[in-house]
């Protein structure tokens, strides 16, 4: 048998942003069309293994952990792959980011590696995107402004998510614990975003359309009363809201039952767990709703709850997308495998 060569394209963070990496409008795009493949069954997604370095959720908060989360996506990417990250939150002390991500393709017939690339600004973008995704689907027709907690990384790229899922949005309102990082934040996120970002107390988001929470809070720092009637609250960390946002919300939406379930931090994986909410009382995964297989808001009356816990197969989908750039502009170094 003739001998086979075998090589594996590398790409750097620099050239995965070159490439559309962190292309938010691309992104969403990437992401609805991940999710309608997950609804129809074309793709295969694993449980997260998460190797926590602590034995409790508040010990891992300061020791951190390590996530591996493989699939396949279907459909036009036809790729495999596995999502393999880091984060410890006193990275952020040493003048590190909390989070680091390579991203691995595997061709899904040879099964051999392909592809490793940065994966950091794909997960960050991803990450944002799912959340734009849900804004464009749940939120209110013609939404205006926006309420989020916490002033991180991830809140800027939720964002400039939430502007491409919602582009009657004019209005932003940013709160975090810390003063000055808020108005920051604000001062680079209003020229990002070419629109007002505006540092707030919690008491305005009761006046938004749109609620989020993006922090590494242990404990609950929003409640039901802190929304307004109508609005969207999208739930991106872990356990960021109480068990009564939930339970008043007029509709409960997420991204992947199961794996909310599985990594069970956030407000609405622990009821479930603890037997305090039904499988019955949720009202959809979001690609159901996206595929027309499930109704979204009904009315601008509803209150919706949305928690997204992330997958692996969602860095897949922009990985692929930017290996094949990458392929078709010559970008990147081929290493020798086999």
């Amino acid at each position: 048998m003739e001998q086979v060569s075998l090589n594996i394209l590398y790409l750097n963070r620099d050239e995965v942003i070159e490439l559309g990496g962190e292309d938010m409008t691309l992104a969403v795009k990437d992401m609805e069309e991940l999710l309608v493949l997950r609804e129809n069954g074309d793709v295969r997604v694993p449980d997260k293994v998460s190797m926590n370095f602590g034995k409790t959720i508040a010990e891992e908060k300061v020791k951190g952990r390590i996530n591996s989360m493989p699939g396949y996506v279907g459909g036009d990417y036809d790729m495999a792959g596995m999502k393999w990250v880091g984060s410890n939150p006193a990275n952020l002390a040493k003048g590190l980011p909390r989070a680091s991500a390579i991203t691995i393709l595997n061709d899904p017939e040879t099964k051999f590696p392909i592809a490793i690339m940065d994966g950091t600004v794909i997960s960050n973008t991803r990450t944002g995107a799912i959340g734009g995704v849900a804004v464009k689907y749940l939120a209110k027709k013609d939404s205006k402004t926006l309420f989020i907690f916490g002033a991180g990384l991830i809140a800027e790229y939720m964002l400039e998510a939430a502007k491409v899922g919602c582009p009657t949005l004019n209005k932003i309102y940013v709160y975090d614990l810390v003063k000055e990082r808020t108005e920051d934040f604000a001062e680079r996120m209003t020229k990002r975003l070419g629109m007002e970002v505006i540092p707030s107390e919690k008491e305005m988001s009761k006046e938004c359309d749109i609620i989020v929470t993006a922090t590494g809070a242990a404990s609950p720092v929003v409640d039901f009363c802190d929304l307004g009637k109508g609005a969207l609250y999208i739930n991106f960390g872990g356990f960021e809201c109480t068990y009564d946002m939930v339970s008043k919300s007029d509709r409960r939406f997420v991204d992947n039952w199961q794996a909310v379930k599985h990594r069970n931090t956030s407000a609405i994986a622990r009821m479930a767990n603890e037997g305090l909410l039904s499988d019955l009382q949720l009202d959809g995964e979001l690609g159901a709703v996206i595929a027309g297989s499930r109704p979204g808001r009904a009315s601008d009356e509803e209150t919706i709850y949305f928690n997204c816990v992330g997958m692996g197969i969602e860095d897949i989908a922009i990985a692929t997308r930017v290996y094949r750039k990458a392929l078709a502009d010559k970008k990147g170094t081929m290493l020798k495998y086999w």
